[in-house]
């Protein structure tokens, strides 16, 4: 018989809070815009670190590169903002979850993959500690795209605006 306690009921409302969205929303945009920013003086190595996973190409390494940054900076605006809460939390997840994979694949076929390039130069961070970083990362872009928190976002305005247009 399954029962719902006291302490489950305390982690659904937090989880639920306009604050704890808010927190996820500027946490995940936070590191996406920093991480895109660092990246952008260094695509050449950037890229070759992209290639060293043995993944993609090396074109389609190349392209993937010179993308990366520019949409981790815009996808990080546009949660930081509230602008498309679920779509850009839904694309920022994919992009996180490309991360992960690319690792635990790089992992599984034994890759001298020490040195995540996620935060570029800047902060050099062990691959396996990047993955936790990815993990709590899904984990909160999951809580924004399933809960409709639009505290403190644009599309609240929008939404707000949109709605006394038509009572009006």
């Amino acid at each position: 018989m399954d029962t719902i306690t006291d302490s489950d009921k305390h982690i659904g409302r937090l989880l639920l809070h306009p604050y704890f969205t808010l927190l996820s929303r500027v946490a995940v945009g936070g590191v996406l815009i920093f991480t895109g920013i660092v990246k952008l003086p260094h695509i050449d190595l950037l890229i070759w670190e992209i290639y060293q996973y043995h993944i993609l190409s090396s074109s389609l390494a190349t392209v993937y590169g010179y993308a990366l940054p520019p949409l981790e900076i815009l996808l990080g605006t546009l949660l930081v903002l509230g602008v498309l809460l679920r779509v850009s939390a839904s694309l920022s997840g994919l992009l996180v979850l490309s991360f992960a994979i690319a690792k635990i694949a790089a992992f599984a076929r034994g890759l001298d993959i020490n040195i995540c390039p996620c935060f570029g130069p800047a902060v050099p961070l062990l691959a396996v500690h990047s993955l936790v970083i990815d993990f709590v990362l899904l984990a909160l872009v999951l809580q924004l795209v399933l809960h409709r928190g639009e505290f403190l976002s644009i599309d609240a305005l929008f939404s707000a605006k949109k709605s006394s247009i038509q009572t009006e």
